[in-house]
């Protein structure tokens, strides 16, 4: 009896198809061709890459047979091949070594670096195409917008950029993001927005001394009621949700939102998040977003740019500081009306209320008790607006937070808001002014524990490719 050989009929899998538009590199700058990314440490072509790998495993060296001055431009050889002895000699001149291999995916900051780059040859291009009389054919200028730009530095790895991005800035000195979304909710932010909000906040530059201060126009403040003047200023632009209402308010809309979720637990459960390897597995074989993280930091982008766009805001206006410090630290003191413990329920930047359990999927609920917990505790000093924008100045001028050009400066600034502190704490709290400044300055030291702590944790949440994929603006403080 013949066996009865059976068809399967299975569902053809789907070809692939890239959601996003792949990240165009500068030309190759061995040859002029389009290259494929950084190899051995400079952007180079898949030709040329190949190349200077072989040249590794070469017994005989390469010989030049015209004087060792051959042209390597694929452009102007018309097909013919180069000569590998000049070839090598210029790949090494431009650095490409073995030290200069690297590993993993391009960060945020990287990625978009390469974009701007490649930008700004374009419109270089464009521009000499434009007043180039030889060049007006509508067909030249596509094909050779990047292959005229070969002398673009290639070391995308140095993290100081010198473009000139900035955030626009309106009238009365504030700065906003543009974004080219109508929705105010969910707003997609193009890859330039975040270069230069990336460039903002990472930049550490100091202005401080007479002659400084003469060429930024920043005036000289030495009175501690000019300085108290300008942090309010600054203060003013913080528009988070809680700032103008009473403790009563807060708490009925924490009321309120709890026992909604109350009603919600009682009907599905619990909802909590799973462990971001068990998500991150399910997530590759199914596509599904089983716990709605992706959904969660998808909203959060709005929340998120708002939040940094006041951030910068209000550090540009202390006094002789223009670098930016510790983030977390500064939002932790900032957003300590909107926390309650005991439902365990919170409000956002922007007024949204949430469970503590459903904030972040990447936090243990305990921690995230914990950071709730202190800020309960400044909530119940009851900070008068001068003191609560002075304590947000002190907090951003640390000088061991972040990388700082001039580390005895920025010191400098901060003991100059400390004493604006005291006289202030002098005028409103004369008879008790020492006690009070003791209870604010242990703040900071319980801070530093907890901002500690956090960026222990935003190390490991920056690896997570479900949060690099939905929420890269995150990653710019890296």
């Amino acid at each position: 009896m013949e066996p009865v050989s059976v068809q399967r009929k299975g569902k053809k899998r789907e070809k692939y198809t890239c959601s996003h538009e792949p990240l165009e590199f500068p030309s190759c700058r061995v040859c002029g061709k389009k290259s494929t990314g950084i190899h051995f440490g400079v952007y180079s072509c898949e030709a040329c890459k190949t190349f200077f790998r072989r040249s590794f495993l070469r017994s005989t060296p390469y010989k030049c047979d015209k004087g060792g001055d051959c042209l390597i431009n694929a452009e102007k050889q018309n097909g013919s091949r180069p000569c590998p002895a000049c070839r090598l000699v210029k790949c090494l001149d431009l650095g490409m070594s073995k030290d200069g291999v690297k590993q993993g995916r391009y960060t945020m900051t990287q990625r978009t670096s390469v974009i701007l780059e490649v930008q700004k040859l374009r419109d270089q291009t464009s521009n000499r195409l434009a007043t180039d009389p030889e060049n007006t054919h509508p067909g030249i200028q596509g094909d050779r917008q990047i292959k005229d730009g070969c002398e673009l530095d290639c070391n995308i790895f140095h993290q100081d950029s010198q473009d000139d991005g900035t955030l626009s800035e309106t009238s009365g000195g504030s700065y906003t993001i543009h974004s080219s979304s109508s929705s105010s909710n969910s707003p997609h932010i193009q890859d330039k927005e975040i270069v230069e909000l990336a460039q903002e906040v990472g930049r550490t530059s100091i202005i401080l001394g007479e002659e400084s201060t003469k060429e930024s126009g920043v005036p000289c403040l030495d009175k501690s009621e000019d300085i108290l003047q300008r942090i309010m200023t600054g203060y003013g632009y913080l528009e988070h949700f809680t700032k103008s209402m009473t403790d009563e308010e807060i708490q009925d809309i924490l009321d309120k939102e709890w026992m909604k979720h109350t009603d919600k637990t009682k009907l599905f459960g619990k909802l909590e998040y799973l462990p971001t390897d068990q998500y991150n597995d399910i997530y590759e074989k199914t596509q599904l977003d089983v716990d709605g993280r992706k959904k969660l930091l998808s909203e959060a982008k709005y929340e998120f740019m708002k939040m940094a766009n006041d951030y910068v805001k209000f550090c540009k206006n202390i006094p002789f500081f223009s670098g930016l410090s510790s983030h977390f630290e500064f939002f932790t003191i900032l957003q300590h009306k909107g926390m309650n413990t005991e439902k365990e329920m919170c409000i956002s930047y922007t007024g949204k209320v949430l469970p503590l359990s459903e904030t972040c999927p990447y936090t243990s609920k305990e921690t995230l008790l914990g950071w709730a917990e202190f800020s309960e505790e400044v909530s119940k000093l009851q900070l008068s607006p001068e003191e609560f924008a002075l304590m947000l100045g002190i907090c951003v001028t640390f000088r061991d937070r972040c990388p700082l050009d001039y580390p005895e400066d920025v010191e400098n600034i901060q003991k100059r808001l400390l004493e604006t502190l005291e006289f202030t704490l002098s005028k409103s709290h004369y008879e008790n002014k020492g006690r009070r400044l003791a209870k604010l300055l242990d703040l900071f030291v319980r801070l530093r524990v907890i901002g500690d702590e956090y960026l222990e944790l935003y190390k490991v949440i920056c690896q997570d490719p479900i949060m690099r994929e939905n929420l890269p603006e995150f990653l710019i403080y890296l």
